[in-house]
């Protein structure tokens, strides 16, 4: 089985611990890629509930979470080392992470609603929701102003790296860009750790810097897609 390589260097890590684990230990016992999926789904809602509580059972619930992050490779590679694909797989795939870890999705109403709970200020779902928006306007304008997926789509199925060093500096400003969108979660799962251990709130300079960076990436198409209507 080839392995896959990761989007990002902590992706590219990811695979390669999955990788290891399902050739060497999980691909060996009688479970499916279908069942992992499930499990991991599971473990994420168990660390939601854990982020909410604010203490030190939040720890746990970020090794979890990371944990989640690895068992998202292990599924394929284990239904690529089975040669169990599926349709079901593919559409338990989708539906899940669409709706459970994204900013967009259930993981940033858990951080706006945490925001809200730490500083009382309702302008953090405000911030949910331009985020939703604006993901929307990125995926509308990449498939009808490119005719494919985003970049990130792409890179999740093993086809693109975005690395930093030894690239031109355009491309190091683009790439860093790409990555930050692509850590997207962790970002705010990593603010909240800062603030059980710390007790320092960064989560409103966070919040904006999330809405910076998906506003740059559908202007960014936007613009792309008037110059080629010029």
């Amino acid at each position: 089985m080839k392995r896959l390589k990761g989007e990002t260097f902590y992706h590219e890590l990811l695979r390669k611990v999955s990788f290891y684990l399902v050739n060497n230990w999980i691909g060996k016992f009688p479970v499916t890629p279908n069942q992992i999926t499930i499990f991991r789904n599971v473990l994420v809602l168990i660390s939601f509930y854990l982020f909410l509580r604010l203490d030190y059972w939040y720890i746990l619930g970020f090794v979890l979470f990371q944990f989640y992050e690895l068992l998202d490779s292990v599924d394929g590679d284990l239904a690529r080392y089975k040669n169990l694909k599926s349709k079901l797989g593919v559409w338990l795939e989708i539906f899940f992470d669409a709706i459970i870890s994204p900013v967009w999705g259930l993981l940033g109403l858990l951080f706006a609603y945490i925001s809200y709970k730490i500083s009382n200020e309702w302008i953090y779902f405000i911030f949910w929701g331009i985020i939703g928006f604006s993901v929307n306007l990125e995926k509308t304008f990449y498939i009808h102003f490119k005719g494919c997926k985003s970049e990130l789509e792409e890179a999740k199925h093993g086809h693109i790296y975005f690395g930093i060093i030894g690239k031109p500096f355009k491309e190091k400003i683009k790439n860093f860009l790409i990555i930050s969108k692509s850590w997207e979660n962790q970002w705010l799962i990593f603010t909240g750790l800062i603030y059980v251990l710390f007790k320092i709130n960064l989560f409103f300079y966070v919040w904006i810097w999330l809405i910076m960076l998906n506003q740059i990436h559908w202007i960014r198409l936007a613009w792309y897609g008037y110059e080629k209507a010029r």
